[in-house]
């Protein structure tokens, strides 16, 4: 049976504020620093991360397959960050009044 400490009730709580609460902390001034599009090429650095921390604390070495991806997130992200990889827009659908269409009447 599973029995839950204090200390493992603690680690959770702190794990679901604090560290969330970093989390999107840095993750909002990625988007608000970087905008959304070049923003959202980090999240294929966690893979990359993954394999990188395994391996420190111990784990596997990252076989062939692993390798192959990392250099495939690695090509992926020197492209989305390359100048004009990703337009920015001076506006968003949304920021302002939408524009004023004329048309002309048709006798009927």
């Amino acid at each position: 049976m599973l029995t839950l400490t204090p200390a493992h009730l603690l680690a959770v709580g702190y794990l679901a504020v604090v560290v969330t609460a970093v989390a999107f902390v840095l993750w909002y001034g990625a988007v608000a620093a970087l905008g959304p599009g070049r923003a959202g090429l980090l999240t294929g650095v966690v893979p990359v991360a993954a394999a990188g921390v395994g391996a420190a604390l111990g784990g596997p070495l990252p076989g062939p397959a692993v390798w192959a991806g990392i250099g495939l997130v690695a090509v992926g992200l020197a492209v989305g960050v390359s100048a004009g990889a990703v337009p920015r827009r001076a506006s968003v659908a949304g920021d302002g009044p939408a524009p004023v269409v004329e048309t002309a009447e048709v006798p009927g």
